[in-house]
């Protein structure tokens, strides 16, 4: 399993070291929630841990990039990495250039 090197980490998780352990293992943990920036596509998807963990994605055209405890978190926190984004005017159609790791 790939991670972002600067992982978005929402304000709700409380042991991110536990957390990362279970992703590196392959451990689906409940109401954990991943943001993936998908190679081929150029794009993000969000999907559960427990989704990531059982194969829907192939870990080498992908890496996560944020991680949140439930659906709704994850949303705020995919607006919060775009919100400064857009503040640090970056190039939203190129994340290689403004999230560190991806590449």
């Amino acid at each position: 399993m790939r991670l972002a090197e600067e992982l978005f980490v929402s304000e709700n998780i409380s042991d991110l070291g536990t957390v990362i352990y279970a992703l590196k293992k392959t451990i689906p943990l409940p109401r954990l929630y991943c943001i993936l920036f998908i190679f081929k596509k150029n794009r993000y998807e969000i999907i559960s841990s427990w989704q990531l963990c059982k194969g829907r994605f192939p870990q080498t055209e992908s890496i996560v990039v944020g991680v949140a405890n439930g659906r709704r978190e994850t949303y705020e926190l995919m607006a919060y990495i775009l919100e400064e984004a857009v503040k640090e005017q970056k190039d939203l159609a190129n994340p290689e250039t403004w999230i560190e790791g991806i590449k």
